[in-house]
């Protein structure tokens, strides 16, 4: 390990608005600070710093303390591509959480990290496909399979406890090729990007998640073809889903990272 500062690159489209980048590091990261000079400061020891240059309109560079530890383990599934970016040790504590931010914001936002060994990383937009739905408004079981017949008229409520009400229950959506996407209803796990709201503490999470046939897909870094089409529709059906549940139940959309997604994003 290491008390040197490394860099690592950053790259959205030219016309990403930097206040977009500061709210969505501010959903995962409330104690994040905006400085004068439009750096970010993520706390740790890390700062997201602005090209300033002519060419620099999208591009960040990561700021942070190098922490390394041994090389990752042969036959390891890696979503991140880490292993190949960092063969002779990958990034850990402060450099891992700080770089984890940076592939997170490449993803919601189409962009690429380029990291200090010069290898770029291109997280896939559909990487992250769970969303959930937090709400101030429980439906009871029935009601809500009603709500989605129309969408989704393969739905089935899964068995519901004799104690459930309006939470501890859910609903299976069946996917070409053995997929499911199942819809998970219980007391909120309180995200970050909401501990302002003052209904929180009695919040309902609607959970969408994606149960794929084969386990092992998640660590892709670079989905085939048919993979990337699949992610694609799975992602649009649960976007429906959590749009029409916004406006049934009202509350936020949250995404498996903690990002706030806005509903006008998932029509």
């Amino acid at each position: 390990m290491s008390n040197e500062t490394t860099s690592h690159r950053l790259q959205l489209p030219r016309d990403t608005d930097p206040a977009d980048v500061f709210a969505m590091v501010r959903n995962v990261r409330p104690q994040a600070v905006l400085d004068d000079d439009g750096t970010i400061d993520l706390g740790q020891d890390a700062r997201l710093v602005p090209d300033r240059g002519p060419r620099g309109a999208g591009r960040w560079d990561l700021e942070v303390t190098r922490v390394r530890e041994d090389p990752a383990p042969e036959g390891l599934g890696d979503s991140h591509g880490y292993t190949r970016a960092f063969p002779e040790g990958l990034p850990f504590g402060t450099e891992r959480s700080a770089l984890d931010l940076t592939w997170s914001l490449g993803r919601r936002l189409y962009g690429a990290v380029v990291t200090d060994s010069g290898v770029r990383l291109e997280p896939h937009p559909y990487h992250v496909r769970d969303l959930t739905v937090v709400s101030p408004h429980a439906l009871a079981p029935e009601s809500l399979a009603q709500l989605l017949a129309p969408l989704e008229p393969e739905a089935e409520l899964d068995q519901v406890p004799e104690d459930a009400d309006a939470t501890g229950y859910s609903i299976t959506i069946p996917v070409d090729g053995g997929d499911e996407i199942s819809l998970r209803v219980g007391r909120s796990a309180r995200p970050v990007a909401l501990q302002q709201l003052a209904w929180l503490e009695d919040a309902v999470d609607y959970e969408l998640v994606h149960i794929a046939a084969d386990e092992t897909e998640d660590a892709l870094e670079s989905p085939d073809a048919e993979v990337t089409e699949r992610w694609t529709g799975v992602y649009r059906r649960i976007g429906l889903i959590a749009g029409l549940l916004v406006e049934t139940v009202g509350g936020y959309v949250v995404d498996l990272e903690g990002f706030l997604v806005d509903p006008a994003d998932l029509a």
